[in-house]
C-alpha cells in the first residue's frame, strides 16, 4: 500500500473537512420527537454509523439511541430545522459544523460532564475553530482523514505521486473527483501550490484556483458525492483515478483488491473531520453528555478507529492506528478557515458548476 507522509506539507493540507439505524424513507415516526426513554442520533450513515451505533450500544444506561442516516450535510441540517425536537446527538464534518452555527441548531457541550473527552483526546485536536464559537464548545472531533486520491495499478503506468496525474490525456474518460464544493477547490488549490485559505478576496488566486479545476475537470467522466459511489467506481473499473477517501480505500483493499493504490500527493491534500455536537432542543441535554462521555473513553475511541479506518486524535495512539493510510495527528495539519471559506462556498459553486458542465 502506498502511504504518503501528511506532516510535511501542512501548508497545504486543510480540514474539511458518521443501538438501532432506521431508515429515513417512509419513517414519519422516526421524525416524532426524542422520548424520555432514548436518545436520537442522527449520522451519516454506512460503515461510520454502524461503527458509532456499535459504540453506543455498549452504553450502561436504561435509555436507548436509535440511530438515523442522512446522505449529507445539506440533508443533516434540514431535518434537525424541520423536525424541532427530534434530535439530540448529530455528527457533522467540519463543514456542517460551520454551517450549523450559522443555522444556530446546536448548543453548546458542557466539558465538566465529558471528562474523557479531555483525558483522552490530544489538546491539539479539541480547540479547533469550526468547533468553537468563542469559548463555548460546540462540537468534539470524532475521526479525521483525508482526501487525496486513488489509482488502479492495473491500468494506469507506474506510480501515481501527483495531482498532475488527473491532466495526463491518457486517463481521458476515465477520472472521477469529489462534488462537494469546497473539498474539490481544496485539493485544486493545493495542485496549483495555493492554500484555499489564503484564495477569498484574491482575485488573482481565485482564478488560478478555478484555472486548475478547469484542467481537472478534463478527464472527468463523472463527480461522486458519496464515498460508496467513489468506491463503486473503483470496483468496477469505470475510474482508473478517483478521488476518495484513504479508510474508504483500505477497505476495499481489504476485499481483494490490491490493485488499488491510494496516495496523498506530493503538492498535498485536504483533509477532513467529523465530529459530534449536541442539538439544539434536545429535552435529554444530561443523558446525551453521559452517552459522549462514554464515547470518548480510550477503548471505545480505539474502536471507532478500527471500525471506520481513520485516525481518532487519542493520546498515545497505538502503531496499527499510525499504519492507517491517511494517518496524521492534529498538529501536522493546516484547518479551514471557514470565517474566510464559507461565505464564499456559493459563488464558487456556482463557478465550479459551470465548469463541470462544461
Amino acid at each position: 500500500m502506498t502511504h504518503k507522509g501528511m506532516a510535511d506539507r501542512r501548508d497545504v493540507l486543510a480540514t474539511a473537512g458518521v443501538g438501532t439505524l432506521t431508515a429515513l424513507a417512509g419513517c414519519a415516526s422516526v421524525l416524532s420527537g426524542s422520548s424520555g426513554s432514548k436518545l436520537r442520533f442522527l449520522g451519516f450513515g454506512g460503515n461510520t454509523q454502524e461503527t458509532q451505533m456499535s459504540v453506543f450500544d455498549s452504553w450502561d444506561s436504561e435509555m436507548t439511541v436509535e440511530g438515523t442516516s442522512a446522505g449529507g450535510t445539506t440533508e443533516m441540517i434540514s431535518l434537525i430545522k424541520q423536525n424541532p425536537g427530534s434530535f439530540d446527538v448529530v455528527a457533522l464534518n467540519d463543514t456542517g459544523m460551520a454551517r450549523a452555527q450559522q443555522e444556530d441548531i446546536l448548543e453548546p457541550i458542557d466539558l465538566s460532564q465529558v471528562p474523557n473527552y479531555e483525558k483522552n483526546i490530544k489538546e491539539s485536536a479539541r480547540t479547533l475553530s469550526f468547533n468553537m464559537n468563542g469559548e463555548d464548545t460546540m462540537g468534539l472531533i470524532r475521526e479525521n482523514g483525508a482526501t487525496g486520491f486513488a489509482y488502479n495499478t492495473d491500468k494506469v503506468d507506474g506510480e501515481l505521486t501527483s495531482w498532475d496525474a488527473l491532466l495526463d490525456p491518457a486517463y481521458e474518460g476515465k477520472v472521477s473527483l469529489i462534488d462537494r464544493t469546497i473539498d474539490r477547490l481544496s485539493n485544486a488549490a493545493a495542485a496549483a501550490g495555493l492554500n484555499i485559505n489564503e484564495v477569498p478576496d484574491d482575485e488573482d488566486k481565485t482564478d488560478t484556483m478555478f484555472q486548475r479545476a478547469r484542467e481537472e475537470n478534463g478527464n472527468v467522466f463523472a463527480y461522486w458525492g458519496d464515498g460508496a459511489t467513489s468506491i463503486r467506481y473503483l470496483r468496477q473499473e469505470n475510474a482508473w483515478i478517483c478521488e476518495a477517501w484513504g479508510g474508504r480505500v483500505l477497505a476495499l483493499q481489504n476485499e481483494g483488491y490490491d490493485n488499488i493504490e491510494y496516495v496523498i500527493p506530493e503538492e498535498g491534500a485536504m483533509g477532513w473531520s467529523d465530529n459530534l455536537a449536541l442539538v439544539k432542543g434536545s429535552e435529554n441535554k444530561e443523558a446525551a453528555h453521559e452517552l459522549l462521555n462514554h464515547t470518548y473513553q480510550r477503548e471505545n475511541l480505539l474502536s471507532l478507529s478500527e471500525g471506520m479506518n481513520y485516525t481518532v486524535q487519542v493520546k498515545n495512539p497505538p502503531s496499527s492506528m499510525q499504519e492507517l493510510p491517511d494517518y496524521a495527528p492534529a498538529e501536522d495539519l493546516a484547518f479551514r478557515d471557514w470565517d474566510a471559506v464559507l461565505p464564499k462556498e456559493d459563488e464558487w459553486t456556482q463557478r465550479l458548476d459551470s465548469i463541470k458542465q462544461n
